[in-house]
Order: C-alpha cells, then sequence, then structure tokens
C-alpha cells in the first residue's frame, strides 16, 4: 500500500503540508497530489470588482430615508405606550424588545447594502475578481486510468466558495468531478472567503480542502487573511472629508487651505469632499483597514476594507463606504450593532479607534480604543466591534481611559506619526495640558493677562461670540474649575501613557508633547447652564448649581493640534491654536512650530474655530484618509 502527502499549489513556493495520503484495501493509486503553498492563506472577496453593486446601493440608501422615518415615528409611539403601562418591569421588557427588534429593522438597508458584493454570487467576475481567489494546483497525475475522478469537499461551504478553472471559473459542488483528463493535466482551484472573520469562538478563518481520488484521501488546512486597520506610516493616497455646509463658509476654506496642503504634499487622490448625509464628523464613520495574501511573484494581492461604525448615530453616514468608495479592490463592512441603554455610543465612533504603528512585538500595529474598558458591563467599545478586532489575531486592542472627555475619543489626546529616522519610525503626538498652563502663567507673569486668551480673533457673530470663550488669560488662571480641568486631563493622559509605555514599549523618547488646554465649558456644560438659569430659585436649583460647578470632563479649549491630520512623513495640517498674542507672536503656534521642528515636520495651520471646532472636534474628527496599505507583507512579519 503507497503512502503520499498532498501538496497544494498557490503561485508561491513548493512546501510539503497535509496528511498522509493512504489508499484503501481495494489496492493502491499511483497518484502524487502535490500543491505549491507556502502561506495558506486566502482572502474575504468582499470587494466590487464586478462594478454592479453602487448603482443600486445609491438607490437602496435613497429610499430607506422615508421607511427609516416611519420606523422611528412608530417606534415613538410605541415607546410612549409602553410608558403608560402600570406594570413598569413588563413595560421595560417590553421596551427592550421594542429597541431590539427597532434596531434591526433600522439596519436592514445597511445589511443589504453589505450584501453586495463579489463573494454574494457563486461565479468568478472578470479577470480582476479572478486576481482575489488564492489558488490551489493538483499537480499532474499522467498515468491516471480513464475511470479515474477525483471529489472535492471544503468543510466550511457557508463559510467559502472553492471555483475550478474549465473553460471558465466554475463553482466546486457536491456534484463535481475532476474527471481523469483533469487529473493527467492537472487542474487550478481557486478559494474565496464569503465574509471576513467576526468572531474567532465562532469560525476563526480556518477552512479544510480535502481531495478524494478513489479511496485515497489527504486535507489541507488553510486559513482565511485577517483584516488590519491601517497605519499612519503607510504612505497616504486620498483624505476624504464631507462636504460643508451652505452657510458654513469657514468649512469651506479650512477645506480649500487643507486640499492646498495636501496637493503640495503629492497625495495622488487629493481630497475628496462627500455627501455624508449631514455628518460632518468623516473620521467617525468608518476605520480603514485592508487584508491580502501574496499574489503572482509575491506581490500582495488584496483590497482595502472600510469598517463601518458601531455608533448608530454615524449609521446613516457611513453608507457612503458603499455608495460612493466601495468597488474593485474596496470593500465596505457592516458591523451589526443593537445600543443598550446604559452605553456610550460616542465610543463606538471610529475617531475613538486609533492604530499604534508597527513595533518589534506588534510588527503590523497594534490597535488603540478609548472608553471605560472592555470589560462586561462598561459603557463602550461595542462588544461586536471588539471582537471582530481581537479576532484578527494581529493588532490586539489596548484599551485608554477616556471618560475624562466630554466626547471621549483618543484622537483628542493622541496622534502617531511616522518619523524615518528615530527609534520605530514613528513618534507618538500627545497633548501636554501642564505645558498649556504654564504659557498662560508665562503671558500673566510678563504683564499680558489681561489681554483675551485667545488673540486674533476674528469678528464672531452670534452663537459663536458666546461658544468662544472671550475671556482675559488671567480670567482663566483664576478659574479654579479651568485649571482643574486641566490636571484632571493631565493626569490622564499620563495614566494613558503609562499604559502605552507597558503594553506597547513606548518611551519618552518616543514622544512629541504639545501644548494643549481643555475647558469644562463643552456643549453639555452650556445647555445645564442655560437650563438653570431659567429655573425657579430653590433647594433644586441650588443643588444643579453645585452639580455644574463640579464639572470637569474636558474638550479643546485652544483647538486641539493633535486631532490634526497627518499627510505624509514631514508634513501636518492643524488647527489654528489662536493662543495668546505677545509681540505679535501666538505663543501657542510658536510652541507648536518648536515641537514638530524636532522632528522635522512643517505645521500648516487652517482655521475651523467657528467649522468643526465649536462643534467639539477638529480636523482630524473632520477628515478620514485611504493609505498604501496593500504593499504591506503582514505574513512575513
Amino acid at each position: 500500500m503507497l503512502a503520499r502527502r498532498l501538496l497544494l499549489l498557490t503561485t508561491s513556493g513548493a512546501l510539503v503540508i497535509g496528511a498522509p495520503l493512504t489508499a484503501a484495501a481495494a489496492g493502491p493509486v499511483p497518484v502524487v497530489l502535490r500543491a505549491d503553498v507556502s502561506h495558506g492563506f486566502f482572502l474575504a472577496n468582499i470587494d466590487d470588482d464586478a462594478g454592479v453593486c453602487r448603482a443600486p446601493a445609491r438607490k437602496l440608501a435613497a429610499a430607506a430615508v422615508d421607511r427609516e422615518a416611519a420606523n422611528d415615528t412608530a417606534f415613538y409611539k410605541r415607546k410612549k405606550e409602553l410608558e403608560a403601562l402600570p406594570d413598569k418591569e413588563e413595560a421595560e421588557r417590553l421596551y427592550q424588545e421594542l429597541v431590539r427588534s427597532h434596531q434591526k429593522d433600522q439596519n436592514k438597508a445597511d445589511r443589504d447594502l453589505a450584501a453586495c458584493n463579489d463573494a454574494a454570487d457563486t461565479v468568478v467576475n472578470g479577470e480582476r475578481d479572478a486576481l482575489d481567489l488564492a489558488r490551489i494546483r493538483p499537480l499532474p497525475w499522467p498515468a491516471a486510468p480513464k475511470p479515474a475522478s477525483g471529489v472535492l469537499t471544503v468543510s466550511q461551504p457557508d463559510r467559502v466558495h472553492l471555483f475550478v478553472k474549465r473553460a471558465k471559473w466554475e463553482l466546486v459542488t457536491p456534484q463535481t468531478r475532476l474527471s481523469a483528463d483533469e487529473l493527467r493535466k492537472g487542474v487550478e482551484l481557486g478559494i474565496e472567503g464569503r465574509d471576513i472573520i467576526r468572531d474567532a469562538a465562532v469560525w476563526d478563518g480556518s477552512v479544510d480542502v480535502t481531495l478524494k481520488v478513489g479511496d485515497a484521501t489527504s486535507k489541507v488546512t488553510m486559513r482565511e487573511a485577517p483584516v488590519l486597520t491601517q497605519l499612519n506610516t503607510q504612505r497616504l493616497q486620498q483624505v476624504i472629508t464631507g462636504q460643508p455646509g451652505d452657510e458654513d463658509a469657514e468649512g469651506k476654506q479650512w477645506r480649500a487651505d487643507a486640499a492646498a496642503a495636501i496637493k503640495k504634499a503629492g497625495v495622488p487622490g487629493g481630497l475628496s469632499q462627500l455627501d455624508l448625509s449631514g455628518d460632518q464628523w468623516a473620521q467617525d464613520i468608518f476605520e480603514p483597514a485592508y487584508t491580502s495574501i501574496p499574489g503572482p511573484g509575491g506581490k500582495p494581492q488584496g483590497l482595502k476594507v472600510l469598517i463601518g461604525s458601531a455608533n448608530d448615530d454615524r449609521r446613516v453616514a457611513s453608507r457612503v463606504m458603499f455608495t460612493e468608495l466601495a468597488g474593485p479592490d474596496v470593500a465596505g463592512v457592516h458591523v451589526e450593532h443593537v445600543p443598550v441603554s446604559t452605553e456610550n455610543s460616542s465610543y463606538d465612533s471610529m475617531g475613538n479607534l486609533e492604530t499604534i504603528p508597527s513595533t518589534p512585538q506588534y510588527p503590523n500595529g497594534r490597535i488603540v480604543i478609548g472608553g471605560d474598558g472592555f470589560a462586561p458591563g462598561k459603557t463602550g467599545p461595542a462588544p461586536e466591534m471588539l471582537t471582530l478586532l481581537k479576532s484578527q489575531g494581529k493588532q490586539d486592542p489596548i484599551s485608554l481611559d477616556t471618560s475624562w472627555l466630554t466626547i471621549g475619543h483618543v484622537d483628542e489626546f493622541i496622534h502617531f506619526v511616522p518619523a524615518p529616522g528615530s527609534r520605530l519610525g514613528w513618534r507618538a503626538v500627545v497633548a501636554d495640558p501642564t505645558a498649556g498652563l504654564k504659557i498662560l502663567d508665562k503671558v500673566s507673569k510678563a504683564g499680558h493677562g489681561a489681554q483675551k486668551l485667545h488673540g486674533n480673533l476674528p469678528p464672531l457673530e452670534w452663537p459663536y461670540d458666546e461658544r468662544i470663550d472671550q475671556r482675559s488669560t488671567n480670567e482663566f488662571l483664576a478659574d479654579k474649575q479651568f485649571v482643574k480641568t486641566n490636571e484632571r486631563a493631565a493626569a490622564a493622559i499620563k495614566a494613558n501613557l503609562a499604559v502605552l509605555r507597558q503594553q506597547a514599549g513606548l518611551t519618552e523618547a518616543d514622544l512629541v508633547r504639545i501644548p494643549a488646554l481643555y475647558t469644562y465649558r463643552s456643549m453639555d456644560w452650556g445647555m445645564a447652564e442655560t437650563a438653570i438659569r431659567n429655573m425657579p430659585d430653590g433647594p433644586e436649583k441650588d443643588q444643579k448649581i453645585v452639580e455644574l460647578n463640579a464639572m470637569t470632563d474636558a474638550v479643546a479649549e485652544i483647538p486641539g493640534t493633535v486631532n490634526g491630520l497627518v499627510l505624509n512623513a514631514g508634513d501636518y495640517v492643524a488647527p489654528k491654536p489662536f493662543g495668546p498674542v505677545v509681540n505679535g507672536k501666538d505663543l501657542f503656534a510658536e510652541a507648536i512650530d518648536k515641537a514638530f521642528a524636532k522632528i522635522d515636520y512643517d505645521v500648516t495651520y487652517v482655521n475651523d474655530l467657528t467649522s468643526t471646532h465649536v462643534s467639539e472636534g477638529e480636523i482630524h474628527c473632520a477628515t478620514n484618509t485611504l493609505r498604501d496599505s496593500l504593499t504591506n507583507r503582514w505574513w512575513t512579519k
């Protein structure tokens, strides 16, 4: 009896893998089935190389508007009815069922949009689609007798498609047989994943491909390639932002100024302004990622994967993934999540997810996500998103505390920028409120404290004259609540850096500290203060005043430099700080320039003061990027 080995083929170098091929008692099967497999990975083939999805996606998204509005009306009507029920426990149970069913209804369009892709059908959609198939080539068996035939099976037919190349690519089904002629000449097989890995406990991406010839069988295990978030150290290809409103002249201007800087930096795709359904926070709607495998000649073959936010507030805007961006080599992914009453949905916005670039321990980068922790019972991020990211197995997420921020996003205090020649090839740009307070103290001691903290302000009309705090430097310093807010911010940033030192190996030399100032006077504070002013005098009002005066959750007072746009090494776009002006110089801009000069960066300032800043975001929040991630050979690291 013969014992052989099955060797499955791809386009790279040969490697014997799999179990021995054994013949049954009927006698030996004189066949050597070998394949060329040095990596064993295949792609989730969820892009749209056929180019058939975008037009129907636009129709789907448009049709969803009225339907979802009607759903909302019905939801709130039923909610009001439940609130009137005498049995409050039963009312709460029914309400939670209502929330789940309503969310499922509201996500129908998102599921339908994501369902259109190359793997949604059982055909190979042209040569470009064929490139996304991982190849398997059983070697020829020239002496195969006429009655010989081969049977191919896969262990997860609901997860993958296996094709055989004949006159055209054909789906392998239980009825498919490799003929004796195909066994003699050899055949070419291709495998694709039908979705990304979402929960490794349910499916870890592994698939057994089995070939049976007569009574002889053997199998090989292949694995779906992980989805990896892109890194700021990868070359910038395109910047995306929303379309400013008709009345947002400042928003139009800062985008024009940013576009000029982007063009100067040689970014091939420039700045694209997309319709985000009235949502200006382009950073929050999806996280750019990618998946790839070795292709012909070892060159990476793959696709960009845009992971949609699990924040329901971003749901409609995130559909731009499918209506404007998905297509050849670009895929969108919908992550289903049902909000619960105890969560902070802001933690699920993608501005709250950043990726540390390559380190020795994590050569493909490591994700950081803000919130109040990953443990069950915490308020965010969504467990479905966290599970998806962890299940990729390459960028194990780190939890950072952002509960001290009003919005609660990591991009409000840390950013990672390429720095060629440095220890790691990149640096962490970190907000430093202690340095910001020192600048104010310096201004005051130099006798300029009576001037407005925000220098060179343009003329401000209502409501911006109220939203922009126009107190003097001395008044800010005398405000104990303001000082306490910045001291709390400094302590929180210090604690987060300690986490990054321990888990990512950062050192002080890897940091670029940027002076910053935060304030407690957020929009939440403003609404509470207005409500208190309209309350009658009495104990309840007094208690609310005490609570108002204790608020220290932080939002940027000086437009946040860290919340900027990194182009390529050496170029950074930041919001104009409008810091104290002494002898004609903005002291914050001067300090920011000095800090960036240490890593050979030029900073372009754009004025977002009455555009994104007053809405508690900055340039990074209002932009997103696509980078050259597909050149990364992650499988070699």
